[in-house]
């Protein structure tokens, strides 16, 4: 194809000056961008930040905020990209802080590597991004080194988030960890002999990509047609109002992304549920590995959430962060998109930014005393009631 024919002729361009294979990859990306999306007419749905050239490819990023502030690195979940946290992204921004966003290999416009989507390849990558853009910001005459970066794992972000604390304690301030994965038991998953029975076994697992891969490439331009405009139920956010306009744009624009490389989304989504520790029989002991670490950690949840409801984590969460004295706070009302709606957002940018200051506000303190996991495994060993949500901003950031 033309575009295919204009990518090896930049390649043996950059072969001529000794950088063939990192400009090649970027030109592959610049290419990219410009596909057609559904229906061959509509651009890259994606949101296109700065390319970071790491060993297992390009990684799609965003680095916005005040100059001088605190890093905050935010990680999507899964079939997801760095657009899941416009919202939230921009209300910490507005707090004073530095955040870095961007796609984990093999969604939105990151690279889709061989191998695994496993912790060992998602703990490189961050790894790999922090090293890349601490040196540009350090700049060609390097300087003093950037201090640790906060992080926000959200749902299978959670995992990356906590595999990357415990291998790297020295790089990670604290951790918000929302509403992560790794907790739900198995016996609580959908399609359950599809996923345990097939998937995640080494040969029916790698048959079972195989034939789906074929028949996504067979399939990929009626289906753009298909799903052109379309808002898909399985693509619409775990929120209070799902129907109202604003979410159905989100779902139709969610159905857009996944159809404009269907064969790569599809791949890439079940390769994240085959190698990936989603359930707590494969990520309980790393949980109490990292509990047992100096790294602070922070907990949110929506007590609505349909996605990862807290009723399925709550007893191990208490179990493995109630001795820690971590906090959990939830939220009333809120789904699993509690990153999205926009007074959700406003409270978890507030108990953030309390979180990662450090804020010693008495109402703040009062606040995760009162969700303190250890005080409600007292209160359920006693008979009583949880805390009652409490979702008023609290703290000095509440203005």
């Amino acid at each position: 194809s033309r575009i295919h024919r204009t990518v090896e002729r930049r390649r043996r361009v950059a072969g001529s000056s000794g950088r063939r294979v990192a400009v090649g990859r970027a030109m592959v990306a610049d290419e990219a961008r410009q596909l057609p999306g559904l229906g061959r007419k509509a651009g890259c749905p994606f949101e296109v930040g700065e390319r970071a050239p790491l060993s297992r490819g390009a990684v799609n990023y965003r680095l916005e905020g005040p100059e001088g502030g605190a890093i905050v690195v935010c990680l999507h979940g899964l079939n997801a990209s760095l657009a899941s946290f416009g919202v939230l992204g921009a209300a910490l921004i507005a707090r004073g802080f530095r955040v870095l966003t961007y796609d984990l290999y093999g969604f939105g416009l990151s690279a889709v590597p061989g191998g695994r989507l496993n912790p060992d390849l998602y703990v490189t990558q961050l790894q790999e991004l922090l090293d890349f853009v601490q040196q540009q910001e350090r700049g060609p005459n390097g300087g003093v080194a950037l201090s640790p970066v906060h992080i926000v794992g959200y749902c299978l972000g959670g995992i990356v988030a906590t595999e990357f604390a415990l291998r790297h304690p020295d790089r990670v301030g604290r951790l918000l960890l929302i509403a992560p994965c790794g907790f739900a038991p198995r016996s609580e998953a959908p399609c359950q002999p599809l996923l345990f029975g097939c998937l995640r076994r080494r040969c029916r697992g790698s048959l079972f990509l195989g034939l789906v891969r074929c028949i996504a490439w067979c399939c990929q331009l009626p289906a753009r047609y298909y799903l052109r405009g379309k808002e898909l139920d399985s693509f619409a956010p775990d929120v209070r109002d799902p129907d109202s306009e604003q979410f159905r744009a989100y779902a139709r624009k969610n159905t857009e992304r996944y159809a404009w490389a269907l064969p790569r989304s599809l791949n890439s989504c079940l390769r994240g549920l085959r190698d990936m520790p989603i359930w707590r029989e494969d990520f309980a002991g790393t949980y109490e590995r990292f509990a047992a670490s100096q790294v602070p950690v922070f907990f949110m949840w929506g007590d609505d959430d349909g996605v990862v409801p807290f009723s399925e984590a709550k007893d191990l969460l208490i179990d493995i962060f109630g001795p820690k004295g971590s906090s959990c706070i939830l939220l009333a009302d809120a789904g699993h998109g509690l990153i999205l709606e926009e007074e959700d957002v406003a409270e978890v940018s507030a108990c953030a930014t309390n979180w990662f200051t450090g804020s010693q506000d008495p109402s703040w303190l009062q606040r995760l005393d009162t969700w303190s996991l250890s005080k409600q495994a007292d209160a359920e060993s006693n008979g009583g009631d949880k805390a009652e949500p409490q979702p008023a901003i609290v703290g000095p950031s509440a203005v």
